[in-house]
């Protein structure tokens, strides 16, 4: 017998419970020769009868109680396997996420995210990342579970989730000596800037923008990401364009700088959570995804 399947060892188990061939029948909703026909290959194969009619019954042979006893082991192992559905529990869960953000979310979102994870999930930890050129890869590998921000259109396997719509705006410091509340293009173009050139974040549709406008911005310093940018703008007569969320975390944490709307259009943008098909029914992510979202509106 090559084929010996989880309805076999059923059949045996229950010839075994049951001693009765009409018996195991009913009980496992078959006819009486598919149980005698099974029994017939089980004998042929193990060159045993397995079961002996007496006035008690069918009683097991030595062999056949010795292989009840492997079978039902392997018996549970199977059902409990073909009947196993993955479950998460938030509350009691140990267990490490590996999200790749910008420097954007991890100012922006991450406080907020441990703060909802120290309340529902005190066992979970999270290991973060900058988004890269490399997240795509690590998302498909799963070096990285999750990735917040703005990425380019991927290839298919891959899943999004719209958090937030966002859009650009202007920062500068709140005594600035030459800008009030209104910031005209020409002021824009009379201003030095700190210009960041960040990943993830939308900053090619904002360099589109200004190209579509035949902008150039007057370069004061450039920075590679927003970590310092607050330092920069409150320091100096520097403006700077960044994310409205971002202005407003700093305006909220009382930090001596204000926004004003840009002096051309800008499209807004769609911060997504971004993940590989690998793990869509993973139960795990699907909470962490639900949270992220429910953390950023």
């Amino acid at each position: 017998m090559d084929n010996i399947d989880l309805k076999t060892l059923q059949i045996l188990s229950e010839l075994h419970r049951t001693r009765s061939v009409s018996a195991t029948a009913a009980n496992l909703h078959a006819t009486q020769s598919a149980i005698s026909m099974t029994l017939a290959r089980l004998r042929k194969h193990f060159n045993d009868t397995l079961f002996v009619r007496t006035s008690a019954g069918m009683e097991p042979t030595p062999l056949a109680d010795e292989l009840i006893a492997r079978s039902s082991e392997a018996l549970g192992l199977l059902q409990a396997m073909l009947g196993y559905h993955a479950t998460f529990a938030a509350g009691s869960a140990a267990r490490t996420f590996r999200i790749a953000m910008t420097d954007i979310g991890q100012m922006v979102t991450l406080p907020a995210l441990l703060q909802r994870l120290g309340e529902e999930a005190p066992g979970v930890m999270l290991e973060v990342s900058l988004i890269s050129e490399h997240t795509p890869s690590f998302l498909e590998s799963g070096k990285v579970d999750l990735a917040i921000g703005f990425l380019p259109p991927l290839d298919a396997g891959f899943f999004r989730q719209r958090l937030f719509y966002e859009h650009f705006t202007c920062v500068l410091r709140d005594d600035h000596p030459r800008i009030a509340d209104e910031l005209t293009l020409d002021a824009f173009l009379a201003e030095s800037h700190a210009v960041i050139s960040p990943s993830g974040t939308g900053h090619t549709l904002l360099e589109r923008a200004m190209r579509s406008h035949r902008i150039e911005r007057r370069r004061g310093i450039e920075i590679p990401n927003f970590l310092g940018v607050s330092a920069v703008i409150e320091a100096t007569d520097y403006l700077a364009i960044v994310p409205a969320r971002l202005a407003a975390h700093w305006r909220a944490r009382g930090m001596g700088i204000r926004s004003l709307p840009l002096p051309f259009a800008v499209s807004e943008y769609m911060v997504m959570a971004h993940w590989h098909e690998r793990y869509m029914r993973d139960p795990g992510l699907q909470w962490l995804r639900e949270l992220i979202s429910s953390c950023v509106n």
